[in-house]
């Protein structure tokens, strides 16, 4: 059953919503489950408080039954979680021109157990706790992917894609591989590249937005192609040039470093007085930012 936004007696919201529903129904095996997962949608809606199954189920009012069979949706496969996200891939790229590039953003998150045994969980590192004192939990660790909606004065939105499992190697046996942060943030950035080439978007480049944890040099290397990372870095990174096109021909390989480059400490020490200003709109507001391109023949 597709639903139609002009359909009379349905408001156009709520069919916007029911037809963005049923362009998922392929990742899903039967209807039951299909039907189950929609009326969960609807209850989150409706839940103000913690959002967990149970608290769906009550702003759903179907509390009175058995909630097994609501458990075991997310328990057991009654749905394929990589088909439900290619689904919802597909349907944000009419509002991602393909002239432009696909925006992105990566990063890790924890969510707090206090369980010992179950799988995925370890000890991790607080951030609850101040900078200078920090503190230990016990949490599992996922990567969250999103897109980041084109801006409209100012403003984006970042619409989850993914949330990928990243449980470190000395976490509890888990049915998910054990992963590093990059190695998740590689593994998602390789699944959107492979989406977008299965739409016919082949030419759309990818701009993937990440903190300091992903500047590593295996997720560098192994970047898939037509994928921009602009991720933080440290400023005593050692840093080089490009090597030089032109070399005197002679025995072994070419080299894959030019000269060194300052450390990226070192570009503020040069004067930021002298650096260009750029009006920005950021959230309606008008900001004032400084940048530098710097090109190196």
């Amino acid at each position: 059953m597709k639903y139609n936004t002009t359909f009379p007696g349905i408001p156009p919201l709520l069919g916007a919503v029911f037809q963005l529903l049923q362009a998922h129904r392929p990742a899903f095996r039967q209807a039951r489950p299909y039907w189950r997962a929609v009326a969960l949608v609807l209850g989150e809606l409706f839940t103000f408080g913690r959002h967990t199954v149970t608290q769906g189920l009550l702003a759903l009012g179907i509390t009175d039954g058995d909630w097994s069979a609501w458990y075991r949706l997310f328990s057991r496969p009654r749905f394929d979680e990589s088909a439900l996200s290619e689904c919802l891939l597909r349907e944000t790229l009419p509002h991602a021109p393909a002239s432009e590039p696909y925006c992105v953003a990566i990063d890790s998150t924890t969510i707090h157990r206090s369980s010992l045994k179950m799988p995925g969980t370890s000890w991790l590192k607080d951030t609850r706790f101040s900078a200078f004192r920090p503190g230990i939990h016990r949490a599992q660790r996922f990567l969250h992917g999103a897109w980041l909606t084109p801006l409209q004065a100012g403003f984006s939105r970042a619409i989850p894609l993914r949330f990928l499992p990243a449980f470190p190697p000395k976490a509890v046996q888990a049915e998910a591989p054990a992963r590093r942060e990059w190695e998740t943030g590689l593994v998602f950035l390789q699944w959107l590249r492979a989406g977008l080439d299965a739409a016919g978007r082949y030419s759309q480049g990818v701009l993937a937005l990440a903190d300091g944890s992903f500047e590593v040099l295996e997720l560098w290397r192994g970047l898939p192609e037509r994928v921009i990372l602009v991720a933080r870095t440290a400023r005593n990174r050692r840093l080089f040039w490009l090597p030089k096109v032109e070399r005197d021909p002679g025995p072994g390989r070419p080299p894959s470093y030019g000269e060194p480059a300052p450390h990226p400490a070192g570009w503020l020490h040069a004067g930021l007085r002298r650096w260009p200003k750029q009006q920005v709109l950021v959230r309606g507001k008008l900001i004032q930012m400084r940048y530098q391109v710097l090109v190196h023949s």
